[in-house]
């Protein structure tokens, strides 16, 4: 009876495994303009699926770009829009989307058909205008956005992309989750090669030819910092650059309590085609928001 139940709970993770990488949910959280930040609604084709899209517009008259958000694999864009749409109030307009499955975009999730809504994704916002483009990804979401980038045929006109919190394999993903639990964890290496290893980044990485900012946790108990390193170190370029966040845990170097902002808007800055007026402007606005924000305590 124990061997049973012991074999049954192995398939029933197995089973969890397969799906481990995605947890859509339909809820809306909270919208931009709870955060005095104004956006518009975007719907765009993706195969079969319609896929929905906020635009959170540059608050400011120094627009710097725009910039394509893929968020990580729990819920929707509701609640990890917040990674992004600070970079508004600097200039730069953003773009953030659901894939199929999550949030008001139809469908269910799965991975041929993220990789899919990458490659829509990248091709819609790419030919909204002539803006300097750039992708942040995260978690989950570079995963789904290094194969997308290498297949969508816009690279050249992305100026850089960002990966954070990123793994390279699917299947080195679920060892790692199988060997935490302890009734899996002598069947690591035999379950994980169940789970299909298709569209890994570790296959599509040489096709980001484009600068590549890797940026990770060394606390990240989702996805463990050395796979963050293997995958940059797959890839054989002179443009990337790999940030190690001491003691942070997973996606933390964008969040609210992050001092990496302004880093990281300089590292955009840096890969605009025109990266001294960026910078120029770049400076400007932030005395204009430094300015606000002075205010904004005064009046407090």
């Amino acid at each position: 009876m124990c061997k049973t139940f012991s074999l049954f709970l192995i398939l029933a993770f197995l089973h969890g495994c397969n799906h481990l990488f995605y947890f859509p949910e339909r809820v809306e959280y909270i919208t931009p303009e709870k955060v005095e930040l104004k956006y518009e609604d975007y719907f765009f084709p993706s195969g079969e699926e319609k896929l929905h899209m906020w635009k959170i517009p540059a608050a400011s008259t120094e627009r710097l770009g725009k910039i394509l958000h893929f968020h990580g694999n729990a819920q929707n864009i509701s609640t990890h829009f917040l990674f992004s749409a600070w970079m508004a109030r600097f200039g730069f307009d953003v773009y953030i989307f659901d894939y199929r499955g999550y949030g008001k975009s139809s469908g269910s999730p799965n991975r041929d058909g993220l990789v899919e809504d990458g490659v829509a994704a990248i091709k819609y916002v790419e030919g909204l205008d002539q803006k300097e483009f750039f992708i942040l990804a995260q978690s989950l979401g570079g995963a789904v956005a290094v194969p997308a980038i290498a297949l969508s045929g816009v690279k050249q006109n992305i100026r850089a992309v960002t990966l954070d919190s990123t793994f390279g394999s699917y299947r080195a993903m679920a060892r790692d989750k199988i060997g935490n639990f302890w009734l899996t964890w002598p069947f690591q290496w035999p379950l994980s090669f169940l789970v299909s290893d298709g569209f890994s980044p570790d296959d599509y990485i040489e096709g980001l030819k484009m600068p590549v900012l890797f940026v990770h946790g060394t606390a990240d108990n989702v996805v463990p910092y050395a796979m963050g390193q293997e995958l940059f170190k797959k890839l054989k370029s002179e443009n990337k650059e790999f940030w190690t966040i001491k003691d942070a845990p997973h996606t933390w170097f964008l969040s609210e309590e992050s001092e990496w902002h302004i880093r990281y808007l300089e590292f955009l800055c840096g890969h605009h085609k025109d990266n001294k007026g960026c910078m120029r402007d770049l400076t400007s606005v932030r005395k204009k928001v430094d300015a606000a924000m002075d205010l904004d305590q005064d009046n407090d």
